[in-house]
């Protein structure tokens, strides 16, 4: 349990950027989990709005930015304090590039509600609602300096790339078979792409909650 400052200015400091991480993950998840159900049940007009959503995502980035420098500048943290900052404002920068990837998917959701032909395959709706899972639970874990949680994060991470790469298999196939859908499949590979992306945002993002946690590093290495 994170222990109070003496210093309750400080303090309130520390627990704005908490709340502000908080706020830019719940707005993140939201979008990625809209841009699902647009997609896989074809609303446009549900997609349009997590395409319009992505204007308040960039404001609570820039906002969340702002007040960890200006705490570093001001405070010199050290110890929790100051991984709780370099968390912060790495995790953001993973949560708007998720937030974007929503985006685009939702973008392309558009495009493929217009048009008939191929419907998501297997593969792709479960690598969907994979990177979602991934996404709430890197969310999850964030907010409750779970380490263990985010290192389940990691590990159903190589599951989605599995599923990304069949997915992509199965349309190269697909276009072989019928030329005539080269469009909706380079469409639905772009979305397989966006949620293989998202799925790798949410890895940074657990790992750094094991920084945060325990202070260890696992960039580049995978977990030790």
């Amino acid at each position: 349990m994170q222990t109070p400052h003496l210093d309750a200015q400080y303090e309130q400091e520390l627990q704005s950027i908490r709340t502000r991480l908080a706020r830019t993950g719940a707005r993140c998840e939201l979008m990625v989990r809209d841009a699902v159900k647009a997609l896989l049940e074809r609303d446009p007009g549900l997609a349009r709005q997590v395409v319009a959503t992505d204007r308040e995502l960039n404001r609570l980035e820039v906002e969340l930015d702002q007040e960890c420098i200006i705490l570093l500048a001001r405070r010199s943290p050290v110890g929790e304090d100051l991984r709780l900052v370099t968390t912060a404002l790495k995790a953001d920068v993973d949560m708007e590039r998720i937030g974007d990837l929503a985006g685009h998917i939702a973008e392309r959701a558009i495009e493929l509600a217009s048009t008939t032909g191929i419907e998501p395959l297997p593969e792709v709706v479960e690598l969907a609602h994979g990177a979602l899972s991934n996404v709430s639970r890197a969310m999850r874990a964030l907010g409750s300096k779970d380490a263990s949680e985010a290192l389940e994060v990691l590990a159903a991470d190589r599951e989605l790339d599995r599923l990304h790469g069949n997915h992509l298999r199965r349309l190269i196939q697909i276009a072989k078979d019928h030329p005539d859908q080269l469009e909706r499949v380079l469409a639905w590979s772009s979305v397989s792409r966006h949620f293989e992306r998202i799925a790798d945002h949410a890895c940074n993002i657990a790992e750094m909650v094991v920084f945060l946690a325990e202070g260890r590093i696992l960039r580049h290495g995978g977990p030790k």
